[in-house]
C-alpha cells in the first residue's frame, strides 16, 4: 500500500518554521518590551505585570477580538495586502479604548489553503509595526494551513487583544449622561467594514487598482484599502475625562453610537456635522442609497464618537487637530422624550 505524507496532502509543518523563523529575524530588529516574557516558540507567552499593577487601584483585564472582515479580499484581489496589519490591530485596540483601557498584548490567527512566505511575512511585519503604533506587544498567534478549507492564495485573518483599566474609569452607560458633546472624529478612510458592498461597486464600475478616482489623485486602491485609523496615541490621555467612545464599525454611526448611552437617553446629531468626505459621496452616488443607508452601514468619514461634558468639549478638539486628526462637535445626549424613558437608547439624525 502507497503511503501519504502529511506533505502530500496539503501542509507543509517545516515551511511555516522556516517562515516563522525568517519573521523572527525580523523582531530582532524592532523594540522590545521587556514586561513581554516569551518570544517565539512556547505554547503561550508570558508578560510581567509586576510594575503596571502599581498604578491602577482596582485594575480589570479587558479583552476583545475581531476580524478585517472581507476587505482581505479585495487586498488579495488587487495584490496589495502589506498593510492589512494595521486594519487588523486597529479594529482591536480601538475596540479597547471604547471601555477606557489601554493595550498591552496582541495575538494574530491567520489561516490560509497554503502557506507563501511573501504572503505571511508581509502580515506578520505589518502587524508588528502596527502593534508598535498601538503601544503595545506582539505576543504570539497561530498559523494554520487548512487546504481545502481555503482556496489558492484566500487566507483569513483575527486578531485577540487585552488591555488594563481601573474599575473606576469604564466608559460607556454608566459615565454618559444627558447634556454630554459628542465629539467626531475624522477616520482614514473605509477602515474595515462595508466592503461586501464596496467590492460590489468595484465589479460594477470595472475598478484598476493603479487607476486614479474619480474624485481625487490617489489610486483606487490607495484610496479603497487605506489601513484603519489607530486611535491610541490620539485618545489615551483623554480617556478620564471622556465619557463614552463608539467606534463605527460594522452596522455604522447609527448602529454603534447607542452602544455607549444610558437607557432612557438618545443621540441627537446633525447630518451636516458629519464628514463625509468624497469618497462616501461616490459610494452612495455608485450604490444608489439614501443618506440614511450610508449612516446605518459606513462610518461616513467619522471613525470614533467621544462623548464628554461640555466644559472638555474644546480641549479634546484642539489636542486633536494638534496630531493632525480633525474632530467637532457633531451632538449631544438628550433625555429620551417624556413617556419613553425606559425605551432602549437610539440617534435621532436631526
Amino acid at each position: 500500500m502507497s503511503s501519504i505524507t502529511y506533505q502530500q496532502s496539503g501542509v507543509d509543518a517545516n515551511k511555516a518554521e522556516q517562515i516563522i523563523d525568517s519573521f523572527s529575524d525580523f523582531l530582532k530588529s524592532r523594540p522590545k518590551d521587556p514586561r513581554l516574557l516569551s518570544g517565539i516558540g512556547p505554547y503561550a507567552s508570558c508578560f510581567s505585570l509586576k510594575d503596571t499593577l502599581t498604578k491602577y487601584e482596582d485594575p480589570l483585564l479587558v479583552s476583545c477580538c475581531d476580524g478585517v472582515g472581507t476587505k482581505a479580499k479585495l487586498a488579495l484581489d488587487w495584490n496589495k495586502i502589506d498593510r492589512l496589519g494595521e486594519d487588523l490591530v486597529a479594529m482591536n485596540v480601538n475596540d479597547l479604548l471604547c471601555m477606557g483601557a489601554t493595550p498591552l498584548v496582541f495575538l494574530d490567527y491567520y489561516a490560509c489553503g497554503k502557506l507563501e512566505k511573501a504572503q505571511l511575512l508581509s502580515l506578520l511585519k505589518s502587524i508588528q509595526l502596527a502593534c508598535e503604533m498601538a503601544e503595545c506587544s506582539l505576543a504570539g498567534g497561530e498559523t494554520a494551513e487548512m487546504p481545502g478549507l481555503y482556496q489558492e492564495k484566500d487566507f483569513d485573518l483575527a486578531g485577540f487583544s487585552v488591555g488594563l483599566m481601573d474599575r473606576k474609569n469604564i466608559l460607556g452607560e454608566t459615565k454618559v449622561r444627558p447634556g454630554d458633546y459628542l465629539i467626531g472624529i475624522e477616520s482614514s478612510g473605509l477602515h474595515s467594514n462595508g466592503y461586501s458592498l464596496v467590492r460590489k461597486l468595484v465589479e460594477k464600475e470595472s475598478l484598476s487598482p493603479s487607476s486614479h478616482c474619480s474624485f481625487s489623485d490617489d489610486t483606487w486602491a490607495e484610496t479603497l484599502l487605506k489601513p484603519t485609523q489607530i486611535y491610541v496615541k490620539n485618545l489615551k490621555s483623554h480617556l478620564t475625562q471622556i465619557t463614552g467612545l463608539a467606534h463605527i464599525t460594522g452596522g455604522g454611526l447609527t448602529g454603534n453610537i447607542p452602544r455607549i448611552l444610558p437607557k432612557g437617553t438618545k443621540a441627537k446629531i446633525s447630518v451636516d456635522k458629519i464628514f463625509f468626505p468624497a469618497l462616501f459621496k461616490w459610494i452612495q452616488k455608485s450604490a444608489g442609497i439614501s443618506t440614511l443607508q450610508m449612516l446605518e452601514t459606513f462610518n461616513c468619514g467619522t471613525g470614533m464618537i467621544a462623548a464628554c461634558r461640555s466644559n472638555y468639549a474644546e480641549t479634546l478638539i484642539r489636542s486633536l487637530k494638534e496630531n493632525s486628526l480633525k474632530a467637532q462637535i457633531v451632538g449631544s445626549v438628550e433625555p429620551s422624550s417624556k413617556g419613553q424613558n425606559n425605551d432602549d437608547a437610539s440617534v435621532l439624525w436631526d
